[in-house]
């Protein structure tokens, strides 16, 4: 899975001291990992969310209302797919975060 860059390579950019560097690179961080934990959020409600319509789904069954199954299995289909899309939310950004902090590492050693 590829990731596109942050910006451009630091050899790049020009003359700056390494403390604005550091502060750009802290600053990609401080956003990416802002960014993570509200896809984690998202993906904890999600799989909540989950949860609920599978209860739903298994309550109906027992009834054996068909309409309120068929309500029940689309609640439920439309919350898996809305889990499964937070968890690929969380690790792209879980790699973005990981790159960003190679990046820090390598420009420290620069």
């Amino acid at each position: 899975m590829a990731i596109a860059p942050c910006g451009p390579p630091l050899a790049l950019t020009g003359p700056r001291s390494i403390s604005t560097g550091m502060s750009d690179l802290q600053s990609q961080i401080n956003a990416a990992m802002g960014e993570a934990q509200r896809a984690d959020q998202k993906k904890r409600e999600a799989a909540e969310a989950l949860r609920a319509r599978q209860h739903e789904y298994e309550r109906a069954n027992l009834r054996g209302r068909q309409q309120q199954i068929k309500r029940a299995r689309s609640a439920l289909e439309a919350a898996q797919a809305a889990y499964e899309a937070a968890k690929g939310d969380v690790q792209r950004l879980d790699d973005k975060a990981e790159e960003v902090v190679q990046a820090q590492v390598r420009a420290a050693y620069m």
